[in-house]
């Protein structure tokens, strides 16, 4: 018999899911598992690391067997209220720079004016830093520049964050999007300290980089991306290195936030998948 505590667990169902057609697939396949039940819950356990892919891709083939309806909108943003909260926010930024312009330059990371050439002139930030204005690092986050721009990172924030907030738990959540946030805002401001920038694609390349990393010390059926949105957004991401995007997007493309939120997002990945890949040897 072996050992329980080498037992690896891959996922945690419904207890309406089919686990006797699951559990068929799974044996069709030479995957030695196991379910444990808990009070609300059953989670699947597996005896080899190696068999980790080859559930993920039973899993993903038969979702219908999950059994339990898929949740409401309402319920699923109950469920990740860190996401919902930087969705919000970031609708409130849209809005502040359609609707309310005069007052964007207090949530910039750096202070700015308007000359009366009608062009802007940008405050040092390290003076808005001694004015104890330290929100300045998270806030332009929050700020975007129009409606695909709010779109564009809403869904993705959506796509990519439900997941990790319900992998990682709230708390550990929200310090990833807090440091991936001022993380890229503040590589954004040294690649290019002349300009202004806004939004979370910086936040959404942090995720990325935190799911792949993540998934590749430990794999988790939560974080189980269709194949190829990681090549896409990476081929994105050099077109825009490229200064390809910059051709036909006025304002530029915020590389530096890209480049730095990935970083950032990849080295939370690769500590959150280490810890994962220990611990059913250690519990």
């Amino acid at each position: 018999m072996s050992d329980p505590e080498h037992w690896i667990a891959v996922a945690e169902l419904p207890l309406a899911v089919d686990i006797e057609t699951l559990s068929q697939h799974l044996a069709e396949r030479g995957v030695a598992h196991r379910f444990d039940d808990r009070a609300d819950s059953r989670v699947l356990l597996v005896e080899r690391r190696d068999d980790i892919p080859t559930v993920l891709m039973v899993l993903r083939e038969y979702g219908r067997f999950m059994g339990a309806p898929t949740p409401s909108l309402t319920t699923q943003a109950r469920q990740v209220p860190v996401v919902t909260a930087m969705l919000l926010l970031g609708l409130i930024g849209a809005l502040l720079v359609s609707f309310l312009p005069d007052v964007v330059h207090w949530f910039t990371f750096q202070d700015f004016g308007v000359t009366d050439a009608d062009n802007l002139r940008l405050e040092p930030a390290d003076t808005a830093f001694s004015r104890s204005e330290y929100w300045r690092l998270l806030t332009p986050a929050f700020l975007h520049f129009g409606l695909f721009h709010i779109v564009f990172n809403s869904l993705w924030i959506w796509e990519f964050g439900r997941r990790v907030e319900r992998l990682a738990g709230h708390g550990n959540f929200l310090l990833i999007f807090l440091a991936i946030a001022v993380g890229s805002n503040v590589g954004q401001y040294l690649w290019h300290p002349n300009d202004l920038f806004g939004g979370l694609s910086g936040v959404v390349y942090g995720l990325l980089g935190y799911i792949w990393v993540r998934n590749k010390f430990a794999p988790h059926p939560l974080l189980a991306l269709a194949p190829g949105i990681f090549p896409l957004m990476i081929i994105w991401l050099l077109v825009c290195l490229a200064g390809v995007v910059d051709l036909f997007l006025q304002g530029g493309v915020a590389n530096g936030a890209h480049v730095t939120g990935l970083v950032i997002g990849a080295l939370f990945g690769g500590l959150a998948g280490f810890s994962a890949r220990v611990r059913p040897a250690t519990e």
